[in-house]
């Protein structure tokens, strides 16, 4: 529990806090999960955006972190971190020196292709700069099933062969495997109902997985996973490694997900700190933080959190603005310039709203993160 007394003396509103301790408890957690299936974890950092927090998982286990960006790919290798496995397809080509600069300096880099496009962009910038490049084909297992949304990926079982045998024989390709994520699945709230949705992806993967075996494309990774399905992800004995992220941070979203049967584990340590800026009466008050304060794509409201009553409820009032009520029967009144926390929605776009982010541990901020990664360049 952060102590809100702490957050009067060091910074300004809104800004980010993370409560490390949490934090740390969180990692461990999923590295302890991981460890005990013996399965891999490789995080997204797209959720965080932050090298210092990538390191911290790395130390506790993780193999590697993924990114969704190639900014985010260039921050971290920058800060010397390694086996990154970047989940978008790259296919602009003013991007393709940035591209070779990554191949050049980073060790066990990876990257997703779901077209013949990919296979010829990588081949160009590896044959030209004497380079080889590490490539999982990314299979769309989204669009099976009742949502059929899908995003990347290949989009059926002989498109995959043909582009596992592409990269296979290439000689400037390694062919790694697979991605399989299911973005859909991370945010289906009841247990049950998400994992009998999962096991519909799960069938289709396992003959994405017997397809390749039958044509001496075994994959050695295969790729996938999130926060919300991690636990039946391990359980469907497919996956080599799992890329969750959200679980470092949690969010609105996931407070309202069954991670597992018993619940989500995962504690939340980011908020958003904000000020009082306005009284309207004794139980409605204007706080500084608004529409550019959290992400707004959530179906949830951000929650209010630290010290205030139980049922306390937060509304947008425009873009710097944003209204706390309290409950008719509750004793408490907040005060003009009075902190509070927030917790956000969605994690992820929250974090790149921001540049730094307070770090809470020990009962005061210690210092601020920088959020390297936010954005694009």
């Amino acid at each position: 529990m952060i102590d809100i007394e702490a957050l009067k003396e060091g910074i300004s509103t809104p800004s980010l806090i993370v409560d490390k301790n949490t934090l740390q408890k969180n990692i461990n957690k999923m590295s302890i999960f991981a460890k005990s299936n013996n399965i891999s974890i490789r995080p997204h950092a797209k959720s965080h955006k932050i090298p210092l927090i990538s390191k911290l998982q790395i130390r506790e286990g993780a193999i590697g972190i993924c990114v969704a960006t190639l900014f985010e790919a260039e921050i971290m290798v920058k800060n010397n971190i390694h086996g990154i496995l970047l989940t978008a397809p790259i296919t602009n080509k003013n991007d393709q020196n940035r591209l070779k600069l990554i191949l050049q300096k980073s060790k066990q880099f990876s990257l997703v292709i779901d077209n013949v496009y990919s296979i010829n962009y990588l081949t160009k910038i590896c044959s030209k700069n004497n380079l080889k490049c590490n490539v999982l084909i990314d299979c769309d297992i989204m669009s099976i099933g009742k949502n059929k949304i899908g995003r990347t990926g290949a989009r059926n079982i002989q498109e995959i062969l043909k582009l596992s045998q592409l990269v296979q024989s290439s000689s400037f390709l390694n062919y790694m495997g697979i991605c399989a994520y299911a973005g859909d699945l991370q945010h289906i709230n009841a247990f049950n109902s998400r994992h009998n949705e999962a096991k519909i992806r799960y069938q289709y993967l396992k003959k994405i997985i017997d397809n390749l075996e039958s044509k001496n494309l075994k994959p050695k990774i295969i790729s996938g996973g999130g926060t919300g399905s991690h636990y039946m992800d391990t359980l469907s004995s497919l996956f080599t490694e799992l890329q969750p992220g959200s679980y470092i941070f949690g969010d609105v979203e996931y407070d309202n997900v069954d991670i597992y049967k018993s619940g989500n584990p995962y504690k939340p340590s980011l908020f958003v700190a904000s000020s009082v800026i306005s009284r309207i009466n004794e139980k409605k008050f204007i706080i500084n933080a608004g529409l550019k304060a959290f992400s707004t794509d959530s179906k949830y409201l951000p929650k209010p959190s630290g010290n205030l009553p139980i049922g306390t409820q937060y509304n947008f009032m425009g873009d710097e603005h944003g209204l706390i009520s309290l409950p008719a029967k509750s004793k408490k009144s907040l005060k003009l310039g009075e902190t509070i926390l927030i917790q956000p929605p969605h994690c992820d776009p929250t974090i790149n709203l921001y540049d730094q982010c307070n770090i809470y541990d020990r009962k005061k901020i210690r210092e601020k993160w920088n959020i390297e990664a936010r954005g694009y360049s």
